[in-house]
């Protein structure tokens, strides 16, 4: 582990694990938002992580902001580290003055008409924010407007794990005063949202796989510890086996931050965590037996996340549609040589 990210999970640890204790998951799942918790986030000054000194940050770019992501999966935080990290880097990096209020991303894919209605379906965090931060692509060029989230209808809808995922409606007049993001294109910030949300995941998958080998050893069943069992232990070995493959195709994703190889190396860290989330959900709740759907046992918090993550930003199908096509069109007729060079 370098020093940067020993740094970061260090002090990021003792936090989150104080928001674990707490009672936010069900404030957050009710509807509310979990302000006491985002305050004490704010005032350890996490929401500039991803911010260069020179802008009011921590310098720790994108690469520092992926650890406290996995953390933050670790541990189920019920607040939008992703998304309101990476809505302040953009909005700095487009000229936007930022504050401590809540900010959001959404992104628009499609091209639009003039003066008409649009909806961005999904937005994560939508009803609680302050300020969207809409991206979109107008004339090769990627252009961000930042909104009330007053001026803009929301219907509030969440995700499986019962996070807020609101389909957002705009006036596309709204976007005229829009300000140009310089050197960074819509793909990459999608593809810079997907990173993030393999981080989560990755740390959520070695949280099931801890909280798993733990049960499996403290439960026994005919006389012996269900981990004894042969089938439990092949379960549980493609369980860690899958959990340490998502954990090694996230950093070597962050390694390639700013390479040619970035987005595909992000390519292959969600569609592996995506894999692993499957797996990994059905085999902990097999091991776990009726235990782990109970709302008072913590499995759920992480499962649930798991299967909502795995579609956020790009799910495993569209990711490996979006890598096939790109190796279809490489000049070589050696794809293993090509395969084996993007990691050196």
């Amino acid at each position: 582990m370098s020093e940067l990210a020993q740094l970061i999970e260090q002090s990021a640890t003792r936090l989150f694990e104080d928001f674990s204790d707490s009672n936010a998951h069900e404030l957050m799942e009710a509807g509310q938002f979990p302000e006491t918790l985002w305050s004490d986030f704010l005032a350890d000054g996490w929401l500039t992580t991803l911010l260069s000194e020179s802008d009011g940050g921590s310098g720790l770019g994108l690469a520092g902001g992926c650890v406290l992501m996995r953390l933050a999966g670790y541990y189920s935080v019920p607040l939008p580290v992703l998304e309101s990290l990476m809505a302040v880097y953009l909005a700095a990096e487009s000229g936007f003055t930022v504050n401590d209020e809540l900010l959001v991303p959404a992104i628009i894919s499609e091209p639009l008409k003039a003066d008409s209605e649009y909806t961005i379906r999904g937005v994560p965090w939508a009803r609680h924010a302050s300020s969207l931060l809409v991206i979109l692509s107008s004339n090769n060029e990627t252009r961000v407007s930042m909104l009330s989230c007053q001026s803009v209808t929301i219907v509030e809808g969440q995700n499986m794990a019962g996070e807020a995922r609101d389909d957002v409606t705009i006036n596309t007049t709204q976007l005229n005063d829009s300000q140009s993001l310089s050197g960074i294109d819509i793909e990459q910030v999608k593809s810079w949202l997907a990173l993030g949300r393999a981080a989560q995941m990755a740390g959520s998958l070695q949280r099931v796989l801890e909280m798993t080998v733990e049960y499996a050893n403290d439960r026994s069943q005919f006389g012996r510890a269900i981990g004894k069992f042969q089938a439990v232990q092949q379960q549980m070995a493609v369980l860690a086996e899958m959990t340490s493959a998502s954990i090694c195709a996230v950093d070597a994703a962050i390694d390639h931050l700013a390479s040619e190889q970035e987005w595909e190396l992000i390519a292959c860290a969600k569609i592996t965590t995506g894999e692993s989330a499957g797996y990994a959900a059905k085999t902990a709740h097999a091991v776990h037996a009726a235990i782990g759907f109970t709302q008072e046992y913590p499995l759920q918090l992480n499962t649930r996340r798991l299967w909502s993550w795995r579609d956020e930003y790009g799910n495993e199908a569209q990711w490996s549609a979006k890598l096939g096509k790109h190796c279809f069109q490489l000049e070589t007729d050696n794809l293993w040589s090509w395969l084996t060079t993007q990691t050196s």
